[in-house]
């Protein structure tokens, strides 16, 4: 464990200055994002809507991420990732904060809609901006690093935003949890995305020319192939569509828990993405790159019946964390399992239309989800995530277990779109 540490330290020091800044700019615009996530779903039901709005509203970025990944990578080549970042920061920070002010229905549908914009922006520029900014021997490194601090920061913004809300509840409002409490939880993670954006700053890129490969990328590319590799993640985006988002309604509403319990237990999830993102090359070194997910992704399927059928919080709770753990171990993988069915001149072309297909169909769950549990609760939804998981690992066993070439234990690294499943 020393000498992991040790090698982690060395590697982080030997990362060329953009790299480092794009890892703090990784960290507070995570940190940002968990912040607000936490109490937003439950600050939108405080204002008196239903849970079919809160799956309207939750649909709307990623449906929007879906429509704009592909034409922003063909729009933006060429412009310095700095200003993408920025811009990115910008059209976030805005959107947050008109989430956090008003409160009508059909301005919080198209603030939703400029978060989308914001979240795609992006998505295109951190792949092509690590990949710059690393050497084959540092990458690996970079995306383990980029991957733990995002996740770090999403444990700790989990844990800040259920105390701040609580705190603003005694200070202001009688202890109780009042839509006035989670605003100004929300307005303090809009201040933390402007700190995002000093970071994003200090990247200094040269604009480099694409190569006729890149240019044709996308006309070039093996659609066939294409479709084979992404179907069993899509449907595994579907099924996470279905409950991932409604997390921090199905616990506290469930449970019947505290804000400040609640930021504790949702705070355990990304602690678990964390320590799966560590185990996932181990596995991968001893089985392969297609065995492993299939592992991960087999075991983590009683995990999350146990979650959703249990009554009893502690089990709940231990089975979420482990269901995360495996789930996300399996990201890093199938990142380079995904790419490595591609030449590097396609690799931005196969992660934007990545982008946009799993954001479409995590979306579409997601606003299916919140109609389903006006009727059903939770029980349907999760018994479509439990069939859904069950198919993808079906079919990725199917499709790949046995072709050459896929189940290679020696992987490099890659990026994808962050999101949880």
């Amino acid at each position: 464990m020393t000498d992991i540490l040790k090698n982690y330290i060395e590697a982080y020091k030997a990362l060329r200055p953009n790299a480092k800044r794009f890892l703090a700019f990784t960290f507070l615009i995570s940190l940002a994002q968990s912040v607000f996530g936490l109490v937003f779903n439950l600050y939108i039901l405080q204002t008196g809507y239903t849970m079919d709005f809160v799956g309207v509203l939750s649909a709307i970025p990623g449906l929007t991420i879906a429509a704009l990944a592909i034409p922003m990578a063909l729009l933006t080549a060429g412009i310095p990732a700095r200003k993408l970042l920025l811009a990115s920061v910008g059209l976030s920070t805005a959107a947050m904060l008109g989430m956090a002010l008003i409160t009508a229905r059909a301005p919080l549908m198209l603030l939703g809609v400029l978060n989308g914009a914001a979240a795609a922006a992006m998505a295109i520029t951190s792949f092509p901006l690590m990949a710059r900014n690393s050497t084959e021997e540092e990458r690996q490194h970079l995306f383990s690093f980029q991957f733990a601090l995002a996740t770090a920061a999403a444990f700790a913004g989990s844990l800040a935003s259920g105390w701040l809300t609580r705190g603003w509840a005694a200070l202001f409002f009688s202890g109780a949890e009042t839509a006035q409490a989670y605003r100004f939880t929300l307005l303090f993670a809009c201040a933390l995305m402007l700190a995002a954006a000093r970071s994003a700053a200090g990247i200094k890129e040269a604009v480099l020319p694409e190569s006729k490969e890149e240019q044709n990328a996308f006309s070039n590319l093996d659609r066939r192939l294409a479709f084979q590799v992404l179907l069993p993640q899509l449907i595994i985006g579907f099924g996470a569509g279905m409950v991932m988002p409604y997390l921090n309604i199905f616990f506290k509403t469930g449970f019947t828990l505290g804000i400040s319990s609640l930021g504790f237990c949702m705070s355990l999830m990304p602690l678990a993405m964390a320590f799966g993102g560590l185990i996932g090359p181990a596995l991968v070194r001893r089985v392969g790159q297609v065995r492993a997910m299939i592992a991960f992704q087999g075991l983590s399927i009683p995990f999350l019946a146990t979650m959703g059928f249990s009554d009893f919080l502690i089990p709940t709770v231990l089975a979420a964390f482990a269901r995360t753990l495996l789930m996300n171990a399996s990201w890093p993988v199938y990142s380079v399992f995904m790419l490595g069915h591609f030449p590097s001149a396609q690799h931005q072309a196969v992660s934007s239309i990545y982008t946009a297909a799993w954001n479409l169909s995590f979306s579409a769950s997601t606003r299916l989800s919140g109609r389903l549990q006006m009727d059903f609760g939770f029980t349907l939804p999760f018994l479509i995530t439990i069939t859904c998981y069950a198919f993808a690992t079906l079919l990725l066993s199917r499709m790949f277990l046995r072709a050459p070439g896929t189940n290679k234990k020696a992987a490099g690294p890659a990026a994808l779109p962050e999101a949880q499943e």
